[in-house]
């Protein structure tokens, strides 16, 4: 992954955290909803495993990650994993 293709996906979590603004009250969780967004897309040297970030919500957030890993999932992003922090 380039760092134009990881800047692409930050900005595409970034649309899928205000459709998760939107269906809040489905997603439920411990998450400042006021102040969602992705700050890092990590990439593993050792496997190439893609992870991003998300802060304002809390590590305990499994609804909320699971909401993007799904939507990532569905824009072509397969095996994204999504991890969560205040």
């Amino acid at each position: 992954m380039t760092k134009g293709e990881a800047i692409v996906l930050q900005a595409t979590v970034d649309e899928i955290l205000v459709l998760a603004v939107e269906r809040r009250s489905e997603i439920e969780g411990p998450v400042n909803w006021a102040d969602l967004r992705c700050v890092d897309v990590e990439i593993s040297l050792l496997d190439g495993h893609v992870t991003v970030m998300v802060e304002e919500a809390s590590p305990s957030a499994s609804k909320l990650c699971r909401f993007v890993a799904e939507e990532l999932a569905r824009r072509g992003y397969d095996e994204v994993a999504v991890r969560t922090d205040w």
